[in-house]
């Protein structure tokens, strides 16, 4: 019989050290998945970085001048016949669905992607069609590949010929005040839908 009670504490000391190990390891575990980046924070963490390129006004400019600012930003080329001048429109009348405090808080950038063509002249004719604040960048080959790399953003011509084509990637990004990814928009997004998320998203 004294045996039997001499056995219950020691029994109940090794269920009490179980569920502290027990305990302490779904504890390590939740650490470890908290480390763990999600794939929105991993995009965050791929898409976007410093650039030096020229605005439409032939201004030298780099990635700090856009910082303090959400940014909204499309890769294209003034030469393209459908896609760009429709993604760029989609974003000018998105822009137009916003609240003053909330557009007063956003820059709308057009990057080129075909850098031999679309000089700064051309851009800043070009820009003209679409939103009044929207700002056109371009530069040397070099630079419009640095920013390409940047945003992940493919882009090549599709023949040699003298009026080619450029394939490339069709997203609108939405950037936060540091220059982080927030979020990006399709081809052919609805502009109600896309001036709602980005007014979600603007603090």
């Amino acid at each position: 019989m004294s045996k039997s009670k001499e056995k219950k504490p020691i029994m109940r000391i090794l269920i009490t050290v179980s569920l502290l190990i027990v305990a302490v390891l779904v504890w390590m575990s939740y650490l470890k998945k908290e480390e763990t980046p999600t794939a929105a924070q991993s995009s965050r963490a791929l898409i976007g970085g410093s650039f030096e390129l020229v605005n439409h006004k032939n201004e030298s400019v780099t990635s700090q001048d856009f910082l303090g600012k959400y940014m909204i930003v499309y890769f294209g080329y003034t030469y393209c016949p459908d896609v760009c001048p429709m993604d760029l429109q989609i974003m000018s009348d998105a822009l137009s669905y916003l609240e003053p405090e909330k557009l007063e808080q956003l820059t709308p950038v057009f990057v080129s992607v075909d850098p031999e063509r679309d000089t700064p002249e051309v851009m800043a004719e070009y820009v003209n069609y679409f939103h009044e604040d929207l700002i056109g960048l371009t530069g040397t080959v070099e630079q419009i590949e640095q920013i390409k790399k940047a945003y992940r953003v493919y882009a090549a011509k599709a023949d040699d010929s003298a009026d080619y084509l450029v394939d490339h990637t069709a997203y609108t990004y939405l950037m936060d005040k540091q220059g982080k990814f927030l979020q990006h928009f399709n081809h052919g997004e609805y502009p109600e839908i896309m001036a709602e998320k980005i007014a979600s998203l603007i603090q």
